[in-house]
């Protein structure tokens, strides 16, 4: 190296231009970046160097000139000219390839696009060779899938600001697998639940059941008196979506009355000695006046197997709850 050499390093991760100014021992240099900072390198933590006689007034010149070069997509066009031949390429054979000429901001160019290439190339000795045809398919594939998570966490985040905010939000799919992450660290608290306490730690709450708990509640998903003694029993408290669609499809249109000798009643008013609150009503009676003169009483008893076929979801549903479960909160059927 010679005084007035451009050199890459990095501090605590981040790149960093200098200009070699002076040896320090028999290999060390001190080296001046733009802000007039000096720094002592040794060999190993030079990553680049650009020959020539500058001064870090130099530095943010030589920048925009790099910066008029760094186009990503012109990476891919110089890995479907190599990878056919497997042919390893070095930053100043790239500048060469895509700009024609292999000036110092094209090669310091070539070579940040290769350094921070995650697709196309790999580094091999003191060059970088084309990753194959398969594997750059599959790291594009990992991608759009890393892309499209951040893309589901961001919009979740927003949903999420509304909620608390006292706003009604429909809530997705995946959203609801969030929050049973919050529900598994309340209802066990006992074990590690990582997904729902680094979700706790992004929002800046505590990592704690308490926290989780008034997180669901907030959001609406529980009510303050939740019970959690029945969250934590199997006894199912809501009906799986499959469930409630199918109730809706035959509400909506019936299925085929497999008896054809029932009587089609709903024409008459039913009365039930229940109260407001009940929802299910098992059993009721009618009046009809005959035109002879005559009263008809009729006893209505609740059939559900008028909508339910033997092996269908609703069916093997009612067969797993079997019965009702009488709580001080409810009636769980």
């Amino acid at each position: 190296m010679e005084k007035g050499t451009l050199v890459e390093f990095r501090v605590q991760g981040e790149r960093r231009l200098a200009v070699a100014d002076r040896p320090e021992g028999k290999k060390n240099w001190w080296v001046v970046d733009e802000r007039g900072q000096s720094h002592t390198l040794r060999p190993q933590r030079v990553e680049y160097t650009v020959p020539g006689d500058y001064t870090p007034k130099d530095i943010a010149g030589f920048r925009e000139q790099v910066e008029h070069y760094l186009d990503p997509d012109s990476l891919e066009v110089a890995w479907e000219l190599l990878v056919e031949d497997a042919a390893s390429v070095t930053p100043p054979e790239l500048a060469q390839l895509l700009f024609s000429e292999q000036q110092p901001p094209m090669c310091y160019a070539a070579h940040l696009l290769l350094t921070e290439d995650r697709i196309y190339f790999k580094r091999k000795a003191d060059g970088y060779e084309p990753r194959p045809a398969a594997q750059v398919s599959e790291i594009r594939h990992q991608l759009e899938v890393e892309t499209q998570k951040q893309r589901d966490r961001e919009a979740f985040m927003t949903r999420l600001q509304v909620a608390l905010a006292g706003e009604s939000v429909a809530w997705e799919e995946s959203d609801r697998l969030r929050f049973e992450d919050l529900e598994k660290l309340v209802l066990d608290p006992e074990r590690t639940h990582r997904h729902a306490q680094e979700f706790l730690a992004s929002l800046d709450r505590p990592q704690t059941p308490d926290a989780a708990f008034a997180l669901l509640v907030a959001l609406g998903c529980w009510s303050p008196h939740e019970n959690l003694f029945l969250r934590r029993s199997a006894y199912p408290s809501s009906y799986p979506q499959k469930v409630i669609d199918l109730a809706h499809q035959y509400l909506t249109a019936p299925p085929p009355d497999p008896d054809p000798d029932r009587l089609d009643l709903t024409a008459l008013k039913v009365y039930t000695i229940d109260d407001e609150s009940t929802e299910e009503i098992d059993d009721g009676l009618s009046v009809e006046y005959l035109d002879d003169g005559r009263t008809r009483l009729w006893i209505h008893i609740a059939d559900p197997t008028r909508l339910i076929a033997v092996g269908d979801e609703l069916d093997l549903e009612a067969r797993r709850r079997s019965t009702s479960l009488y709580l001080p909160t409810g009636t769980i059927s």
